[in-house]
């Protein structure tokens, strides 16, 4: 150190001193970050900052059913083959082996409350596809001594030509026994293979409409739209508008979830069911086999299986 100039000593003091305030620069970037991220991963940020509330949406889309129908003709052959099988095994033994023990039991209550009554046919309604698989829907007629037919309906799901479930539905009274399913008609075009693209239009003129989730919308509002996309105004508007009142912000919250063929009326009935915080809506597209068109959306369950 002894030989080193003033200036040279200067240089090297300048030297440490620079490399010490490089040290504790270091040091305080470092721990400023830190803090710096600590102190934004304890930032709350509002879920509405990130996702506009309007496109949160509500509710889940229900499970459907595979509407990609095939050989509904032979269908609708094997359905009514078994209805003249169960009608042929009731008059050999007067035995309704469709129905459990317990149903055969309440049947038998009910009809058999006066002696002059018995089951003399049984008729067939509609076929149809739900979550459960294939069914049908027959009428057990009961006769009396009046000109009154009272008539027991009841669906029973099958697989090939074995029925797995009966359920009773109900009861209605008329002159003369139904028979809703024909034979040897047609079912020409279904209307079921073309319902979820049908449904995609619907859904799309609601959208483009801005009355989904409209507390002003009245069921008015929807008359032209459903006129757009052919159905009845009149009949379609009350349905579009509760479709609409119940969706979330894309209208993804519902799902065609069985459907039901019928010669009288000659319609194919979609069964639609829509999910709405944790409350469940139905509705029934129709179509029209003899127009081949779609003619009605409407709110609620609609089948002949409890028409007179």
């Amino acid at each position: 150190m002894k030989n080193l100039t003033k200036k040279q000593i200067s240089w090297i003091i300048a030297l440490i001193i620079l490399v010490i305030l490089a040290i504790v620069y270091s040091f305080n970037i470092f721990n400023s970050r830190t803090k710096t991220v600590n102190a934004i991963s304890q930032i709350t940020i509002p879920f509405s900052l990130i996702v506009n509330p309007n496109n949160v949406d509500r509710g889940v889309t229900p499970d459907g059913i595979n509407t990609n129908v095939k050989n509904i003709e032979s269908e609708k052959k094997n359905v009514i083959s078994m209805v003249e099988g169960i009608n042929q095994n009731y008059k050999d033994n007067h035995k309704l082996y469709f129905l459990s023990k317990q149903q055969q039991k309440e049947l038998n209550d009910k009809v058999k409350k006066q002696p002059h009554q018995y089951i003399f046919s049984i008729t067939l309604l509609n076929f149809g596809k739900d979550h459960s698989g294939k069914y049908f829907t027959i009428s057990c007629n009961q006769y009396n001594d009046t000109k009154t037919i009272v008539s027991y309906r009841y669906i029973l799901h099958y697989q090939k030509e074995q029925i797995t479930t009966s359920r009773y539905v109900g009861k209605k009274s008329n002159k003369y026994p139904p028979d809703f399913l024909i034979k040897d008609i047609e079912v020409g075009k279904d209307g079921i293979k073309d319902s979820k693209s049908f449904t995609q239009q619907l859904r799309t003129a609601i959208i483009n409409s801005g009355l989904i989730s409209n507390q002003n919308a009245i069921p008015g509002d929807f008359n032209q739209i459903a006129i757009n996309i052919g159905l009845d105004g009149d009949d379609s508007n009350k349905g579009l508008y509760q479709l609409a009142k119940h969706a979330n912000s894309r209208l993804t919250n519902f799902a065609i979830t069985g459907y039901e063929i019928s010669d009288v009326p000659r319609y194919s009935r979609i069964f639609i069911k829509q999910i709405n915080n944790d409350n469940n809506y139905y509705y029934t597209l129709t179509y029209n086999r003899n127009s081949k068109k779609y003619m009605s959306l409407q709110a609620g369950i609609h089948s002949n299986r409890l028409a007179k």
